[in-house]
């Protein structure tokens, strides 16, 4: 019997899903007339990373499954050109992430409850 070279590792989320559900995140928050929290710098420094993007990384960890804050910064690193607002902005650090999660009330175990108001729990599978 030859030996067999296992096929490659199929990735959990398929970019185009990404491209699609980043679409329609960013259509229905407009629809909504989401207001992008701004910073001015006064009490700390500006975000450099909008809060859609960060509620965003939320949808994806659940589609994900990913179990950990640092899963979710892997995570984010490796679709980084998919995810990120601008063409020069750097993925964001593992720290100021897991930061603004807890803002958001999301954790690893416990997804944001924003989450599947907007996408059935249907899709996330």
């Amino acid at each position: 019997m030859p030996n067999q070279t296992p096929p490659p590792p199929v990735p959990k989320l398929n970019p185009e899903w990404i491209k699609q559900a980043k679409a329609e995140f960013d259509d229905f928050l407009q629809a909504t007339h989401f207001p992008e929290p701004v910073r001015n710098g006064i009490r700390g420094s500006t975000f450099a990373y909008p809060e859609s993007l960060i509620m965003f990384i939320a949808v994806l960890s659940v589609k994900a499954k990913v179990k950990r804050y640092q899963g979710i910064h892997r995570l984010v690193v490796q679709y980084w050109e998919l995810l990120t607002p601008t063409p020069h902005l750097a993925p964001i650090s593992e720290t100021q992430l897991r930061e603004r999660l807890k803002k958001i009330r999301h954790s690893p175990r416990k997804p944001a409850g924003f989450i599947f108001q907007i996408f059935p729990a249907a899709e996330l599978e």
